[in-house]
């Protein structure tokens, strides 16, 4: 699993390919999407977007716009981004900003 979390570190601001990650860990794709989950008990793919939403709540605290933070993450679309945010948050990414600014 260490080699699957330092491919996720190094490339959650691309698109991460579950096809390139399993075969470094050689391991069919199919094969790689089971063990994944029966570890994490997640998607390889919501895991992806997790840590990346992780990383973008990081990012809003510091400089820059929700549509610079979007991209730095490596999504592509503001309004999937602000979607996503906002089901695993709870809150959009304009409201995470100025709930933790203002502290």
């Amino acid at each position: 699993m260490g080699t699957v979390y330092q491919y996720i570190h190094e490339n959650y601001d691309k698109n991460a390919n579950v096809n390139e990650i399993a075969d470094q860990v050689h391991l069919s794709t199919s094969a790689f999407c089971r063990y994944f989950k029966k570890q994490t008990d997640i998607t390889f793919t919501d895991f992806v977007n997790r840590y990346r939403i992780n990383q973008a709540k990081t990012f809003l605290l510091q400089e820059g716009s929700v549509s610079e933070v979007c991209y730095r993450v490596g999504y592509q679309s503001i309004s999937y981004f602000n979607k996503l945010f906002k089901q695993l948050v709870g809150e959009t990414p304009t409201a995470f900003r100025k709930r933790y600014a203002t502290r």
